[in-house]
């Protein structure tokens, strides 16, 4: 439950960050994620898949 807080906390504190930065960084910035933000997305889903395949898949014996 901490981290949801914590995730939560992370999240206000960027919004009002964003609120904070000149128009012309906020334009940058737009920019930035709509040319890296199905990138970042796609990386963000392939670590939640393989978090998921880690619970469900027992643990491998290597030696």
């Amino acid at each position: 439950m901490k981290h949801f807080v914590i995730l939560l906390i992370l999240i206000l504190a960027s919004y009002g960050l964003w609120h904070l930065t000149s128009p012309l960084i906020r334009r940058e910035a737009t920019h930035a994620l709509h040319r890296h933000g199905l990138r970042i997305l796609a990386v963000i889903a392939v670590l939640v898949g393989l978090l998921v395949f880690a619970y469900f898949v027992p643990a491998l014996r290597l030696i």
